[in-house]
Formats: structure tokens, sequence, C-alpha cells
């Protein structure tokens, strides 16, 4: 827990020299860069808004926003000093922590995750034991979070792993559409959308309402930030906070503000990316970027059923809520 004593007295440290000083002189512009899970779509609204109302640049902050493919090691751009910010899952994170990179979560955006597994309304498949036996569209996927929700799933019922054939995901659906594959992963942020605008109904099977709880989207920064400059990590994630409880609070001002940054200039699919990840970002149990210990330790004990950490390590050095307390004042409502 040394890291978190040391974030605690340097950010003390910060507010006892913030209040003394009567007329502060006006520091350089921070110049920081938030790498992003994916391309510019309304994933990612609240750091836009955040960005065009001024938030970051009140917080002296000029902020760039990097895109990501499918090849970008989220966690290595921030460990190498290629980005200061990132925005990954809470797995990634502790198994980059597992790996010895040192990295922190700071806030969650997305207290739920949104994978979802799939098929056509009229196969029959409708929760995990009709899988058994079937082919599920999962490997090669840009994100490693739908197959380990989907085994975890699984072996949390107590089915048989040994029983699933697994192939190729595909972007386009078009084995799933067909009926060659009858079950694929999805994004109920994402694929979803797409497939029930071109009118193919669906069952939704989804992880989560079998026990599989993990955090998504989360801010996390490199060890040595939040220790060298704590007051920056704070002024970011305050200002990238309240640009996503803009957000949440105006959707629609939200999803204008995307389409100056989005790849997909289609106002109804970011419009209904916005819509599907609302209750993701706001469940009403805690504030915008809350983060509880009991969750990080779920996602850990996963990892570790899956045998998927390459060492054990304290799950609670991965990540510090100090700065979402210091910021909300202690309070998660």
């Amino acid at each position: 827990m040394r890291i978190v004593h040391l974030i605690m007295a340097a950010v003390l440290l910060v507010s006892i020299f913030a209040g003394c000083a009567a007329q502060p002189a006006q520091k350089p512009v921070d110049r920081v860069t938030l790498q992003l899970k994916w391309l510019h779509q309304a994933q990612f609204a609240g750091f836009y808004l955040a960005k065009e109302k001024g938030y970051y640049a009140k917080e002296n902050i000029d902020i760039t926003l990097i895109e990501a493919a499918a090849d970008t090691d989220i966690i290595d751009r921030v460990v190498s000093g290629q980005a200061d910010f990132g925005v990954h899952s809470a797995d990634s994170i502790l198994l980059g922590r597992s790996q010895g990179k040192p990295v922190t979560g700071i806030a969650v955006i997305y207290k739920h995750s949104p994978v979802v597994f799939v098929s056509l309304a009229n196969s029959g498949i409708k929760s995990p034991e009709d899988f058994l036996d079937k082919t599920t569209a999962l490997d090669g996927a840009a994100f490693a979070d739908a197959r380990l929700q989907f085994f975890a799933m699984m072996e949390k019922l107590g089915l048989d792993k040994t029983r699933i054939k697994t192939v190729p995901y595909e972007y386009d659906f078009a084995s799933f559409k067909s009926g060659g594959v009858p079950i694929t992963y999805s994004y109920t942020t994402g694929g979803l959308i797409r497939l029930l605008q071109q009118g193919i109904q669906v069952n939704q099977i989804l992880p989560e309402d079998y026990g599989i709880h993990m955090y998504s989207d989360t801010l996390f920064t490199s060890d040595a930030l939040i220790i060298n400059n704590p007051d920056l990590v704070t002024r970011f994630v305050r200002a990238s906070l309240k640009g996503w409880q803009d957000a949440i609070g105006d959707p629609k001002e939200a999803v204008r503000v995307t389409m100056q940054y989005a790849r997909e200039k289609d106002f109804t699919v970011q419009s209904k990316m916005m819509e599907a990840q609302l209750p993701l970002v706001y469940d009403g149990e805690d504030v915008v970027g809350w983060m509880r210990p009991e969750v990080w330790s779920g996602i850990y004990q996963t990892l570790s059923d899956q045998r998927l950490l390459d060492q054990p390590f304290d799950p609670a050095t991965a990540y510090t809520t100090i700065f979402i307390t210091n910021i909300y004042g202690g309070k998660n409502k």
C-alpha cells in the first residue's frame, strides 16, 4: 500500500500549498494525452464534452485525444509515456499489473460491461446452457473481455467448456446472419445496434445476468504520474467526470458534440450508442466514476479462476479511489 500513502501525502501537500497561495502565478498549461480504447465515437462522449465545454482548459489542461486501433497496446502506451492517461477495461489493468506493468485505475466510466452474446430469435438459444455443442464467434476479438466473460460465465454455471467450439468473430456478422454460426459475441453499444437496425431479431444473453460483473471502460494512468504529479491527475479526473456528468444529463448535446469527432457520421447510430451506454455509466447506485473495491476484487478473482494472471498480487494495488474521493468529498451518491 506504499503507493497509496505516497498519493495521500502528495494530495495533502498540494491542498495545503494551494490554500496558502494568495495570488498564485499562472502556471504553464499542462499538455496531456488520453489514449482512447477505440475509434472516435459516442463511447467517449464525456471526454469530448469536457474538451469542447472548456472543462480541461479551466483545469489548465490542453488535452489531445488519441484513437486506438485493433493492434494498439493501450497499457504499454501509458507505461512508455506515449500517453499520459488511458481508457481500458479493469481486467486489462489487472492483467497489466500481474505482468509487472505499473498502471493504476483512477475512475470507472462503464460500471457495467457492454459484452453480450446473441443468437437469432428463432434459434431456441436463450441461455448459456443452450451454448453446449454449439459454435460461438469469439476468436480474434480486438479485446479479450468477451472471451474472458464467456468462459467465466460457463465455469460459474458449471457448464463443460470443452463442449464449446469457437470460431473467429466477424465484424459484419455474415456467418451469424446466414445461420452458419449460431452464437456471436457483440457489444450492446456497438454491433447489437447494427444488427437491430438491419431488422434482425435476436436473443440477448448478458454475462452480468449470470453473476459476471466487470468494470469496462476505466480511466488509468502510470504509477509515476500519480506519485510525481497528483495535482494534474486530480484536475484531469475532475474535468473528465464533469464532462461525463453532462453527457448523462444531456445525451442529445453529447451526441451533437460527438459528431464533431466521430469516424462514423451516422447520427442515428451515435445516438443509439449513447442511449445504450447511459445505464453503463450511471446506474443510479453511485456517482459517475465511482469505484467499489469489492468489484475490483471480484474481477481479480475471475482472472485468477481462469488462470490468466502471470503473478498473484494484491488487487488493491491496481486502483486508487483517492482522486474520486477527493473530488466528491468522500460521497458516492
